[in-house]
Order: structure tokens, then sequence, then C-alpha cells
């Protein structure tokens, strides 16, 4: 159903678009001329007659003359366009057999496996496709399966190195780190984000390989390197009117111009099923989401004392990264229920720590010290095992609420994937929690909006959907990570409410990083302050922001203070060389 409906809109996206129109036609008419000659052909394209006379357009019952065998042109046009149409989707579907393998390898694979596909890929790239066909003509034999084969991997190698920097591109944006935090393995997070998010592309790098393995199959045939006879091509077709082109130009010009037309029609098919299945392009504007209005007022955010016992303790946390240390021997403690804010300038290790916590550091990191959530020590354990407690026991709100977001899933889906992944549920029920999440984040018109996908809401509407994702599973920690930064201050208020009430009424921990004193001040009952990847102080609130004891924390509320043109006299001296550990 669902699949159909996706099917129809692209259908339709593509009758708007001129170039998707005009490709599109020229594609069916090849599709049609191969179907047609498989039933049916004017005349025998086969049927040579050396003693007729050769024929003009229209002449006797031929609608394209004859050639100087006096076979009918326009029955070897249509014989000709199945071997084109053939070695077309063949060459596409050996490329994508390859390259895309290739390049989810040498992106996402172990760094020196990796290191070795691209290096494989890079010497591939230097054999033309062409000169590969030839060889292999040569030595098995001109065939269709010759020509696609060696087509087929002479592009996949190209498309392998294109598809590898855009799958590093989207395996680098916040949506697919959000994936993981949800529980998503790898392989689902490469199914149902990853590639669809590169699709566009992929589809008109495939258009390519089509277009160009039309171009090249005629070419071998043309040098006598294709479907030996009687096998008819275009380009073979070509190759025998060569020593009449002086004589009879036309000869050339009806498989010259199928050749060219289908070439076009690939390219602009291309180009018009990128625009049709990217969303965001399909989808012009904001949608018909209403913007977001805050109706949530800001309350003071006081918890009380937390309870007893530490559900997550780090301990001497110590990060690595290309032999720099960015973090160094961090120690924090959070209990069950309490909030406990994390703030530092850009660069001093607080996502870095938060990420530490779910596993998500980037490749090549060295982690060294405890992280132990409930007593059970997450640092070593598998990726697998990771994917069970993230999104379940541990969640995460991230910093931007539209990068955040897969652009090509709609709203609900992307709400119903952590209840899927961790409950069990079925697609049904999960689209209904969706729903009601939705409603629970004060979201308008919740049926509506969960078929709506990221471009189409406000700021404040993604923040809330990236909070209904993270609370879906009642995980034990919540962690936000700047999750205000983005948003404008009656929206900022008004996520914060929304955090302070959902984690409230589900017993939720949470562990807010921003460098922002005013907002960490109304999310917290503790500070932790973090200066070059070290805890430089750390205390309940009101002693940090009345009775601060390092220099580099007083330092920061003057700085916050004079931002609010509050005068107050600053720390004539910030030490550089060494930081003050204070608790």
């Amino acid at each position: 159903m669902r699949a159909g409906i996706a099917v129809g809109a692209t259908l339709r996206a593509l009758l708007r678009d001129r170039n998707g129109l005009i490709g599109g036609t020229l594609i069916a008419i090849l599709v049609g001329a191969v179907l047609l000659s498989l039933v049916w052909t004017p005349y025998d394209p086969t049927a040579v007659d050396p003693n007729s006379p050769w024929l003009l357009p229209f002449s006797h019952g031929h609608v394209l003359g004859t050639d100087m065998l006096g076979r009918d042109q326009f029955s070897l046009i249509l014989a000709g366009s199945r071997e084109t149409l053939v070695i077309a989707l063949v060459s596409a579907a050996i490329a994508a057999a390859l390259g895309v393998p290739l390049a989810l390898a040498a992106a996402l694979g172990p760094r020196r496996f990796a290191a070795g596909v691209v290096q494989l890929v890079d010497v591939a790239i230097a054999f033309p496709a062409l000169l590969t066909a030839m060889i292999l003509a040569a030595v098995f034999g001109g065939s269709v399966w010759t020509a696609a084969s060696a087509i087929g991997v002479a592009f996949g190698v190209h498309l392998a190195r294109i598809a590898r920097a855009e799958i590093e591109r989207v395996a680098g944006t916040d949506y697919v780190l959000a994936a993981a935090a949800s529980g998503s393995s790898t392989w689902r997070t490469i199914r149902r984000h990853i590639l669809p998010n590169i699709a566009p592309t992929l589809l008109v790098q495939l258009s390519l390989v089509m277009a160009v393995a039309s171009l090249t199959e005629a070419a071998l045939s043309y040098l006598g390197y294709g479907s030996p006879a009687p096998a008819v091509s275009w380009g073979r077709i070509l190759h025998d009117q060569q020593p009449y082109i002086s004589a009879r130009p036309l000869l050339v010009v009806w498989p010259g111009l199928a050749v060219a037309l289908t070439v076009l029609g690939f390219n602009l098919l291309g180009d018009a099923l990128r625009d049709a299945t990217d969303p965001r392009l399909r989808h012009g504007g904001s949608g018909p989401v209403a913007k977001d209005e805050g109706e949530h007022a800001m309350r003071a955010m006081r918890t009380p004392a937390a309870v007893d016992g530490a559900l997550l303790e780090i301990t001497d946390l110590t990060i690595r990264i290309a032999g720099r240390t960015v973090v160094d021997g961090v120690d924090l403690t959070l209990a069950p229920g309490e909030r406990l804010g994390l703030i530092g300038e850009s660069g001093s290790g607080k996502s870095l720590t938060a990420l530490a916590v779910l596993g998500l550091l980037p490749e090549g990191a060295e982690v060294t010290g405890s992280i132990r959530l409930d007593g059970a020590e997450l640092l070593g354990r598998s990726e697998r095992e990771l994917a069970r407690i993230r999104g379940d026991r541990v969640a995460m709100v991230f910093q931007e609420p539209l990068t955040a977001l897969d652009p090509t899933m709609r709203i609900g889906r992307q709400i119903a994937e952590p209840l899927r992944l961790h409950r069990g549920m079925t697609r049904r029920r999960a689209d209904e929690a969706a729903i009601e999440l939705v409603a629970r984040v004060g979201l308008p018109d919740p049926a509506d909006l969960v078929r709506a996908r990221p471009h189409q809401l406000s700021g404040g509407q993604r923040q809330r959907v990236g909070i209904a994702i993270a609370l879906a599973c009642r995980p034990a920690l919540l962690i936000a990570d700047e999750p205000t930064t983005a948003l404008d201050v009656t929206v900022q208020r008004d996520i914060l409410a929304l955090l302070d009430e959902q984690a409230r009424e589900q017993g939720t921990a949470l562990l807010f990083i921003t460098h922002d004193l005013a907002v960490v001040s109304s999310v917290s009952d503790r500070i932790a302050v973090l200066r070059g990847g070290r805890v430089v102080e750390q205390g309940p609130l009101e002693t940090i922001l009345h009775d601060p004891r390092a220099p580099y924390t007083r330092a920061l509320l003057a700085a916050a203070r004079a931002t609010a043109f509050v005068p107050i006299e600053a720390p004539t001296e910030i030490p550089t060389d060494s930081v003050e550990a204070a608790s």
C-alpha cells in the first residue's frame, strides 16, 4: 500500500517535470520498440537481397527505406533496440551490484580494509570501459553479455567512488547518529537511512551508466567487437553502412538518431528521477503544518534531592583522537531523576563525553576509563550490545533539529522506529503510538503531522519531534546536546519546559549539555564545568552560580552577566597552563 503511494507520487512528480516527461517519453518509445520487435516487424530484419534497389523513405511500403543489402531500415531499428536496452539494463545492474557494496565497504568498513578497497577502486578506474570491453571481446568473443559485463564492471568502480563520498557525507549527519542513538543496528541504519538518502545520486549515476552503455555498445559494434551476425544492433547497422555514407547519408541518420535519442532519454529521466525521489525537492517550501506557537510557560526547574544510588558513573574518562587528548580524566555521576548541566566553551569535550556514553565516538578514537550505567560497564561492549541500550535505556536529543531528522522519511516512521526496535511493536501499533507521542509533546493535528516530512515543520516542531523520538521508549537517561541553540528565545523556553515536563513524568535523568549559563541554570540541579577536556569544577547549582571556586567558572559567569548588560568585575587572570579541580 505505502509502496504504491510512493510510486504514484513519484510518477506524478515525473509528469510535472519537463525533463521527466521528455526523458520518460523517449525511454517509453525504446521499451515499446523492444516489445513490438519481439512480436512483429514489418519485414524480416535479417532478410538480405543484394539485388534489391536502394529505396528512399516511404517507398514501396518501407517507412525508412532500405539499405544496400535490401534490408528494411525500420525493421532493423526495431530489432536493434533489443540489444541496446538489454545492455543498458544489465550494465546498470552489474554496476550497482558491484559499486554499492564496494562503496559501503570503503566508507563504513574497518580502516585498513576500507583503505584497501579504495586503492583497488583507484586501480580499476585506470582502465577505460571501451578498452576493457574490446579486450574481453577479443578473448571471449563479442556478445551482449561480454560488453555488458565489461561496461558494468568499469562503471561499477566509478559508481563506488561517487557513492562512497555520498555515504560518508550521510553517515556523518545527525539523523544517522540519532538512528544509532535510538538503537538501530548498522545494517538497519544503512537500509533505512543511508541508502534512501543516497538514492537520488545513485539514480543519476545509473542513468549515466545506461546512457554510456548504449554509446559503448554502439561503438563496439561499429568497431566490429559487438555481437556477431546475424545479431542486429544500432552500432552494427552503422558499421555496415559506413562504406556508403557519402552516397546515401540517410543510411546512418536513423541508427545514429536512435542512439542519440536513447542517450538523451536516459540522461533526462535520471535527472528527473533524482528530483522526484527527493521529498525535499518534491514538496516545495514549508508544508501545511502551522508554525510552532509555544503553548507552555517556563517554570522553575528544581528537582528534589536525587534518589540514592548512581544511574550513570563516568570515571577517569580519557578520549584521544589522532594522537591528541580531547577529554582528559573526566569524572561525573548522575542519579536517577537528577538533572546535571554540562557546560563549557566550544571544543571543551562536552559532546564527546556524551557520545562516549552512547558508544558513538568517531572511528579511530581511543577511549580509556570507565562508563557504567546501572552498574554495568559500557566501554568495550560490542556494537550489537550497545544497540540494545541506545534508544531504550539511554536516548539523545541533538542540537540541530533539521539535520537530526531523516529528510526522506515521514515523521511518524521516525518516531515509531525505536518502538519497533526495542518494544517489538507491529507497524500499526507503532504508528498509533507515534500519534500519541506527537500529541504528548504538544504538536498540533497529530494524525496529519505524522505524515509530514521534516522540511515541512518549523524548527520548534522538529525539535519536539526529536524529543518524542528520544522519549518514546521511556529511557532511564536522556542526553540533550544543546537542543535549543538553533531556536529563537520563545521556542527555547517551550522546549526547555517540554524536556522538564516529559522527563519528570517518566522519571528520566537528564544530562543537559550547553554553553549557555542562563539555560543551564533553568534545567539543572548540579553543574559540571569543562575546559580543555577536563572538569574544572562541579557542584550544586546554587553553589556554582553564587560561589564558584575555579577562576574559569568565575570568568564564564562574568562573561554571561556582561552579555546580559549587568556590570560585574571580571577576574583579572585565567590560568592557562593548569586548571583547578574542585567539587
